[in-house]
């Protein structure tokens, strides 16, 4: 029979991703203190290192009547990069800074518990030596990137066979439009009675290597009106509710809300997500 197949055969997640926000960058020496602690603690799991540039250009105008020469600039040293590729050259797993963004990345997804569990370990890692107090976290973002398979003939591939009509996040047109679609959209949504949520729902069937395949990338942003300076308020704040274990999972939740009203029953059962 005919069907969509879940990326993985217990899930369907093809990535998820952590990030945390700052006001702004930080310099450099800064970017290589974090870089070296973290280095030393993350050698085993994350072995292969690689400095992040930034690449600038400046343009003189000298003669009006010439066309003016770009110069490229010294290269600044903007983040860096821990990651771990598995034995097929794949890339497992993303640890990054890079401008005022620091992320974790996981290609290799297995339980929301483990990949919280070692995100948490490798961003507090990066987080020790960095100075919060001047450039503290405004914003933090939970990422999650699902795929589907269509398992016979793409032109067969139909929307309703993956989602349940009338249900909030994908457009009726969508319906009827065959195997080739996407569907956009975003939101707001009250976090706390301080913060808000940002979310960004990116519905997308195409071909990919001659397959109908279906990527729902759902991107969340929690922007934090009273910013971390510290890493107490980030890992172990008085008011538990404002803490980043508790924000990712909310965040969590809300991603499971939004499955569970899109997609068809079946789907959900093979997935692990009964209602």
């Amino acid at each position: 029979m005919a069907e969509y197949l879940p990326f993985q055969e217990k899930h369907s997640i093809q990535e998820a991703q952590i990030t945390l926000l700052f006001l702004g960058p930080f310099e450099r020496r800064a970017i290589e203190e974090a870089r070296g602690f973290a280095q030393t603690e993350l050698l085993g799991e994350l072995p292969r290192v690689a400095e992040g540039h930034g690449v600038a250009f400046q343009v003189e105008i000298t003669d009006p009547t010439t066309p003016p020469v770009p110069q490229t600039l010294p290269s600044e040293v903007v983040g860096f990069q821990f990651s771990r590729v598995r034995g097929n050259g794949q890339v497992a797993r993303v640890l990054q800074l890079e401008n005022n963004a620091l992320s974790v990345s996981f290609m290799d997804y297995e339980s929301w518990e483990a990949t919280r569990g070692d995100a948490l370990k490798y961003l507090r890692l990066v987080l020790v030596p960095l100075p919060l107090e001047q450039n503290p976290v405004v914003a933090l973002s939970l990422r999650f990137i699902d795929r589907y398979t269509y398992s016979d003939n793409p032109s067969d591939a139909r929307a309703d066979q993956l989602f349940v009509r009338d249900n909030p996040y994908i457009t009726p047109h969508t319906f009827d439009a065959g195997p080739i679609w996407h569907c956009n959209t975003g939101w707001f949504d009250d976090a706390t009675r301080d913060d808000r949520v940002l979310h960004n729902l990116n519905v997308t069937s195409s071909l990919v290597d001659l397959s109908s395949t279906v990527t729902i990338d759902h991107h969340a942003t929690r922007h934090l009106r009273v910013p971390r300076h510290t890493l107490a308020t980030l890992f172990e704040p008085p008011d538990r509710a404002t803490g980043l274990i508790e924000a990712l999972e909310s965040l969590h939740d809300q991603n499971k809300g939004i499955l569970h009203q899109a997609l068809r029953p079946e789907m959900l059962a093979r997935i692990g997500m009964t209602k």
